[in-house]
């Protein structure tokens, strides 16, 4: 009896397992591929719209590059600065009322011509920081419009707005019918509360603007070259700080001083009351006295 020959397909089957073992390697590497583009993609892209102070979109793109299938890298930066994205995205939550100072839910926000909610409900809804406008529209009615700007920062901004007009066939009780008479006579606004009040104005403005455009520089140092910053762009910032708290200071004590000076001004002579009698005098030959009509 002859001995059985050696069989040829273990080769055969360890390269078989070979190549299939490869193709498989081959094809994981091509599915980590798209998500590491896309981490890195996600990773530039958050640092430009965090400098243009679009803090919304920059915030998905944070989330989106601090997924744990991203490299380690873009994770321990993304983590952090979308910690400080949460941080600095302002927040509106709006109310709105009839003219009867009743609640309406039935009001669509639009923002600068975008959807921000389709009905009220008291949450708060983010907004990025900016000069923006905003536009309320009751499910019947005319819709209203506000310019509004937005710090950075600012939580949860009351924004409340009254719509429409008083409903048709509501009763008020009649009047009494009363003889005409002139309106009581205003006392003069001196001039000093008008120049008061527009440097209280003014000095609240320089408040307004000089913070938003510090708030933004920090941020954008913070995202950029922080803690290793320049010294000149640090003092900058700082210089913007004061120039903030100077405008603020400035826009209260002037507007106290309006207000005390319009609370404090002389008041205006009375007019005479309607049917007062109207005395003259008069001299008629030895006979003299006053007339009048009563």
């Amino acid at each position: 009896m002859t001995p059985p020959r050696p069989t040829r397909a273990r080769p055969a089957l360890a390269l078989s397992l070979a190549v299939a073992a490869a193709l498989s390697l081959a094809g994981a590497r091509a599915d980590a591929a798209p998500p590491k583009q896309a981490c890195a993609a996600a990773y530039e892209r958050a640092q430009g719209l965090r400098r243009a102070g679009r803090l919304i979109e920059a915030r998905d793109a944070l989330v989106a590059c601090s997924q744990p299938t991203c490299p380690a890298a873009a994770v321990a930066d993304c983590g952090p600065w979308l910690a400080e994205v949460e941080q600095s995205l302002p927040s509106v939550v709006v109310a709105a009322k009839d003219a009867h100072g009743r609640e309406r839910l039935d009001v669509r926000v639009l923002v600068d011509g975008r959807p921000l909610a389709a009905a009220l409900d008291g949450k708060a809804l983010p907004v990025d920081p900016g000069p923006h406008t905003f536009r309320f529209e009751p499910a019947a009615g005319p819709a209203i419009e506000e310019r509004v700007l937005i710090l950075e920062g600012e939580k949860n901004r009351a924004l409340t707005v009254t719509l429409g007009a008083p409903t048709a066939g509501a009763t008020t009780s009649p009047r009494p019918l009363a003889s005409p008479a002139a309106p009581p006579a205003e006392p003069s606004v001196p001039g000093l509360v008008w120049a008061s009040g527009a440097v209280g104005a003014a000095g609240l403005a320089v408040f307004a603007v000089a913070g938003a455009l510090s708030l933004r520089a920090e941020a954008d140092l913070r995202a950029t070259c922080a803690p290793r910053c320049a010294e000149e762009e640090v003092r900058a910032i700082r210089v913007q700080h004061a120039i903030a708290d100077v405008g603020l200071g400035v826009g209260v004590v002037a507007l106290g001083a309006a207000a005390w000076l319009y609370v404090t001004r002389p008041a205006a002579a009375k007019p005479p009351k309607a049917g007062a009698t109207a005395l003259r005098p008069f001299l008629a030959g030895t006979a003299a006295g006053v007339a009048g009509a009563f």
